[in-house]
């Protein structure tokens, strides 16, 4: 076995000395002299650098989505499709923090190396990326807003395509509303 440093027991460990080891997955991961000195293997489960990578991927893309998602709404205060829009990154970002945290498991339980994580996570998190921006960009236009009236098209993409039959359909049947001509 190895051990990644040589204090406080192996420093001190003569030829013949008795240790106990304690046995984790079939690895020794920690051994303890007669005076009860504990020290870790190499093999140990504790500062492993995949589970600092794995929880920085997942702390900061949900963070960064999370602070994202939070400031939009207080830079645009009272615009509904601002407000929608921070929902879809905030949501999206849980994604993307989710699929890091399933991609570390993964990684743990099948002994892959390091290099697995970022292999497996960022293709996902360039998807969720990709569906979030999409999202983002159909609240704003108001592609996510419920229909008026039935009709399949919503207000805001009706108002916006710019057709002339549709904005006289709704002056006709919605009161308060001036025909443009």
């Amino acid at each position: 076995m190895t051990f990644p440093q040589t204090d406080p027991v192996l420093s001190e460990m003569r030829p013949g000395d008795h240790v106990v080891g304690l046995i984790w997955h079939g690895r020794v991961v920690e051994v303890r002299d007669a005076d009860g000195r504990r020290q870790q293997t190499s093999a140990g489960p504790v500062g492993w650098p995949e589970d600092h990578l794995g929880g920085a991927l997942a702390c900061v893309s949900f963070g960064l989505a999370a602070l994202v998602g939070g400031l939009w709404p207080l830079f645009a205060r009272g615009d509904r499709r601002h407000a929608k829009a921070a929902a879809v990154v905030r949501w999206h970002g849980v994604g993307m923090g989710v699929a890091a945290i399933l991609t570390l498991w993964a990684q743990a339980n099948n002994d892959w190396p390091m290099w697995a994580i970022p292999a497996l996570w960022g293709p996902l998190a360039l998807l969720l990326l990709a569906s979030m921006v999409a999202f983002a960009i159909g609240a704003l236009r108001g592609d996510l807003d419920p229909p008026v009236d039935g009709s399949t098209g919503s207000a805001g993409s009706a108002g916006s395509a710019g057709s002339a039959a549709a904005r006289e359909e709704l002056s006709a049947n919605s009161p308060g509303i001036v025909r443009d001509r």
